[in-house]
C-alpha cells in the first residue's frame, strides 16, 4: 500500500471519489454538505492506494491553531473495510502531522465510528451533538514524535 499526502489534482480527485462513494452514495449525505468550503485546491488529502489506480481510504488534513491537526472526512471504500487500511492511513497522517509540528490530533467522529477511533487511541472530549445531520463526538489524541 502507498499513502500520499498531496494537494495534487489527481490525489484530490481520488479523495473526492472515495468521499462521493462512501458519504454521498452509501450514507446518503448531500453532496453540498459533504463537499464544503474546506475543499480547496491547496488542501492536503491523505489517500491510501493499493495500486496506483485503486484508492481505498482517504482523509482531509485540517490544520488548527496551537499545534492541533484535525483529521476530517475519514473513510474507507466499503469493500476494503475491516482490513486495517483506515487505521494505517490515520497512523500515517498522525506521523505526518508530528513531523510538521503538530502535537494534538482531533476528530469529529460520527457515533457509528467512535469505537474505530477509540481503537486508534482517541478519547471523547465533547458531544454528542449534531454536525451536518449526523450525531458526532469530538475526540482527541496526544501525538508524539
Amino acid at each position: 500500500m502507498q499513502i500520499k499526502f498531496e494537494a495534487t489534482p489527481a490525489n484530490r480527485a481520488a479523495a473526492y471519489a472515495l468521499r462521493q462513494a462512501v458519504f454521498v452514495e452509501e450514507r446518503g449525505i448531500a453532496a453540498t454538505v459533504e463537499f464544503d468550503e474546506k475543499d480547496t485546491d491547496t488542501r492536503l488529502y491523505g489517500v491510501a492506494y493499493l495500486r496506483p489506480d485503486l484508492p481505498v481510504a482517504t482523509l482531509r488534513l485540517e490544520p488548527q491553531a496551537d499545534g492541533v491537526m484535525r483529521f476530517g472526512r475519514v473513510c474507507t471504500r466499503q469493500a476494503y473495510r475491516g482490513q486495517g487500511l483506515g487505521q494505517q492511513l490515520l497512523t500515517a497522517a498522525e506521523d505526518w502531522a508530528v513531523t510538521h509540528g503538530y502535537q494534538l490530533g482531533t476528530i469529529h467522529g460520527e457515533l457509528t465510528a467512535q469505537s474505530f477511533y477509540e481503537r486508534c487511541g482517541y478519547q471523547v472530549t465533547a458531544g454528542p451533538y449534531d454536525e451536518d445531520g449526523a450525531p458526532v463526538v469530538v475526540m482527541h489524541k496526544q501525538l508524539f514524535g
